[in-house]
């Protein structure tokens, strides 16, 4: 759970009844050795070739395991949606 000073830092976009209000994409990508998704968020109206996006890549192996990182191994909303499968992930 982010607390409120997270929460700034972030600068994440919230409603007047504090839930969280975001853009988001997803992208799915499957071969003979698993899937790789792409979740990212990002301000309403924001251009998916604006640095303004939180990604993170989920991978899921062919024997199931699932593994989570972000991009530049950070949950901020910095990254290019459009750069999702070139940035590097922690």
């Amino acid at each position: 759970m982010l607390n409120q000073k997270e929460i700034k830092g972030r600068k994440m976009p919230f409603t007047v009844d504090g839930m969280l209000f975001l853009t988001n994409r997803t992208s799915i990508t499957t071969t003979e050795n698993g899937q790789t998704i792409y979740q990212g968020y990002a301000y309403p109206g924001s251009s998916e070739t604006e640095a303004d996006w939180l990604i993170q890549r989920i991978t899921i192996g062919d024997d199931d395991a699932v593994t989570t990182l972000f991009a530049n191994g950070q949950a901020t909303f910095d990254q290019v949606w459009a750069n999702r499968t070139q940035l590097n992930y922690l």
